[in-house]
């Protein structure tokens, strides 16, 4: 047993040495890594998640964030954002019903690799709990905007018209209706389908939608007008027929037109064109319902011509052929 701390002692002593040199080692790269893990940096609006028991639902919270000051290095504070972090309340357990406040502290922290929290502010939060409940309301698209001049939107409607939503029940019984997210119809002159989220309900308690995504349907149609011109002349398209005099009845129609209401504002009868062909005839007496064409500017579409069809007959050979 002497010898073994004789042994011992001699190790211990000629060792000195070395120890005082690997401590000597172990203050300079201290030093040397300290400016390398010292950077600090104070991240925003770090979400804070609330865990509770099953069947209850955080009713309202004194906040939904927090600001925590960070430490570490240069390239782990970099690029960190608040999403990158969170802070989770543990309040399973509580009992609801009442007002809980709960400290913040930096052990509720989850913090990436490289990164060490140092202070959460505020020092702690106000948890009010209520019974879950789940309830199934309408959905209605939130249009923001108008299509451009001369267009008008149709229709739309949510596919699904309903959800499931899960919330607390002095919260939930109050809504009414589900939204969707906005969609801007600036610049929409066409029908569209999109995939949309929907809104929450509020900011101020938190609620779980089932789905929470809807198919809208759009439906963006020209706006249009309706224009009757009356005592439109009917000009018979017969220059090959010179051979024959010709008789219309009527020689004169009504003609709708179809268009954008600034274009129909400036037409006139003088810009809408009556018109009859003849087709070749087989006979010196000649009597035939002949249907009425009508040609428009752009842009102006045909509705109704009254009436649609008109007589037309021959009446022998101009004088000037007659000899």
């Amino acid at each position: 047993m002497n010898a073994k701390k004789e042994i011992a002692r001699e190790f211990l002593t000629h060792q000195k040495g070395a120890k005082v040199v690997a401590f000597v080692l172990a203050v300079i790269v201290w030093y040397a890594i300290q400016p390398t893990i010292s950077f600090e940096q104070t991240i925003s609006d770090v979400p804070v998640r609330i865990l509770i028991d099953p069947g209850w639902a955080v009713l309202a919270q004194s906040v939904d964030s927090v600001d925590v000051d960070l430490r570490g290095s240069r390239d782990a504070l970099r690029n960190l954002v608040a999403d990158d972090l969170e802070l989770v309340v543990d309040a399973r357990g509580l009992p609801p019903g009442a007002l809980l406040t709960l400290p913040l502290t930096i052990r509720n922290l989850r913090t990436p690799a490289g990164v060490r929290p140092v202070f959460v502010r505020p020092a702690e939060i106000t948890l009010n709990i209520d019974e879950e409940i789940d309830r199934e309301l309408p959905v209605r698209v939130h249009l923001q905007g108008t299509p451009p001049e001369g267009y008008r939107v149709e229709s739309h409607a949510a596919e699904p018209d309903r959800v499931i939503v899960r919330g607390p029940r002095q919260r939930l019984e109050a809504v009414e209706y589900l939204r969707t997210m906005p969609i801007d119809l600036e610049g929409r002159a066409q029908s569209f389908r999109r995939r949309m989220d929907l809104a929450a309900p509020s900011r101020a308690w938190t609620a779980r939608m089932d789905p929470d995504r809807v198919e809208v349907d759009v439906q963006i149609d020209e706006q249009t007008a309706r224009l009757v011109l009356e005592d439109v002349p009917i000009r018979l398209l017969a220059a090959d027929r010179v051979d024959h005099r010709f008789a219309i009845e009527p020689q004169q129609v009504q003609v709708e037109v179809v268009g954008r209401p600034i274009l129909l504002e400036a037409l006139t009868r003088d810009d809408v064109r009556a018109y009859v062909e003849l087709p070749v005839l087989d006979a010196a007496e000649w009597k035939q319902q002949v249907n009425v064409r009508v040609h428009l500017p752009p842009d102006v579409r045909l509705g109704a011509i009254w009436p649609d069809s008109v007589e037309v007959t021959t009446q022998g050979m101009p004088e000037e052929n007659a000899n």
